[in-house]
């Protein structure tokens, strides 16, 4: 949700995956009228999505609480619902919001609004902790010594 990491989203197609850079993350949501799942609470939770004129909105629930909602560490419970609307006010940007609702957690519902940039010159890359990554090789992440 609260990822800074390349999002990308392919809005077309029956079901929407939505493919994250982040640790290489996937979730697939289906928007063919089907309602929520009664299945066991799952890392991502059981989406389902809609058409509301020219937006997309996913609906979230079951989730497994062992996560966190961004890479600060805000945490969640159970409980959560989240409800997810994308739409593109222009060809260059998806205008993004996010509504919290987690009785468990929190006193009230809150949101989130963010506009990302479509940017045709980034591509995914692998997401690796591991010697092969990008940082290593651009010298941001120094070559460990070892004492012989």
């Amino acid at each position: 949700m609260g990822t800074a990491d390349v999002l990308a989203r392919e809005i077309e197609a029956s079901p929407v995956p939505l493919l994250f850079e982040q640790n290489s993350w996937f979730t697939v949501v289906p928007i063919d009228g089907r309602p929520h799942g009664k299945g066991i609470p799952t890392w991502f939770g059981d989406s389902v999505g809609h058409w509301e004129g020219d937006t997309l909105v996913i609906d979230t629930v079951n989730f497994n609480a062992k996560t966190r909602l961004d890479t600060i560490g805000h945490p969640h419970s159970d409980q959560l619902h989240l409800i997810q609307r994308f739409s593109r006010p222009d060809r260059g940007h998806i205008s993004y919001e996010v509504i919290v609702d987690d009785p468990k957690t929190f006193t009230k519902r809150w949101n989130n609004t963010r506009t990302f940039t479509l940017r045709p010159d980034w591509e995914m890359m692998e997401y690796s902790c591991e010697e092969n990554n990008k940082s290593l090789w651009e010298g941001r992440i120094k070559v460990p010594k070892y004492d012989k």
